[in-house]
């Protein structure tokens, strides 16, 4: 699980840092809200955990931004213990907090806690218009039912995942058919013609080709 530390106190940065790595956790820090909102406009994450009191951009501007067009799970920690600040921090759209000093088996166990609240959501996919139902294997695009075929069901899921990212030919073939890319196969361009045609994505839209490279879910233009 990738997780962004935002910390400027160096100390409690690297501890954290060391604490959550020997769990399991790919931990990235940065020491700044700039760096921060930097990152997770050019990354994603599975939790954000944050410091409040930061330079250049402090953490209730930086919750409030990533809530525009992001859903992570966001833990704040904070070193104001008033309810007025509490209330401040979820009202900014943090999922929970924890206050200084804290013990590293409570952020554990908060950290736990949040994941366990956004893992009951995740059989959902949600790109503008586009709801992809990972149990049931349905989509909806713009309201209507889209009836897929199993490869093309897992082709569209992995743009969704990676919405906004270019994912080349090789990792959807990796992905999606589970082997290397064949030379001078175009089984993939066939597929993303089909996908095209069935979600009415015509001219191509949603389902943006990147030349010599692969192809993106194009955020700018999923309504």
């Amino acid at each position: 699980m990738r997780v962004l530390l935002v910390e400027d106190d160096k100390e409690l940065g690297d501890m954290i840092k060391r604490v959550l790595s020997a769990e399991g956790y790919e931990v990235e820090w940065v020491q700044d809200g700039f760096l921060a909102l930097k990152n997770l406009s050019e990354k994603d994450y599975d939790l954000l955990l944050l410091d409040l009191m930061l330079p250049r951009f402090d953490g209730i501007k930086i919750c409030k931004k990533v809530r525009e067009s992001k859903d992570i799970p966001i833990l704040v920690i904070t070193a104001r213990g008033q309810i007025e600040d509490k209330v401040e921090v979820l009202q900014a759209g943090a999922d929970d907090y924890i206050t200084k000093p804290f013990s590293f088996k409570e952020l554990l166990a908060r950290i736990q806690a949040v994941m366990r609240r956004y893992k009951r959501t995740e059989d959902i996919i949600r790109v503008g218009e586009l709801i992809i139902n990972l149990a049931s294997h349905e989509v909806i695009y713009k309201g209507n039912k889209i009836n897929l075929t199993k490869r093309e069901f897992e082709l569209l899921k992995l743009l969704s995942q990676e919405a906004g990212r270019v994912v080349s030919r090789e990792e959807i073939y990796r992905k999606v058919w589970g082997y290397s890319h064949e030379e001078g196969s175009n089984i993939v361009d066939v597929y993303i013609k089909n996908l095209r045609s069935k979600l009415g994505d015509r001219p191509a839209k949603l389902i943006q080709t990147v030349r010599g490279y692969g192809y993106k879910l194009n955020v700018e233009n999923v309504s």
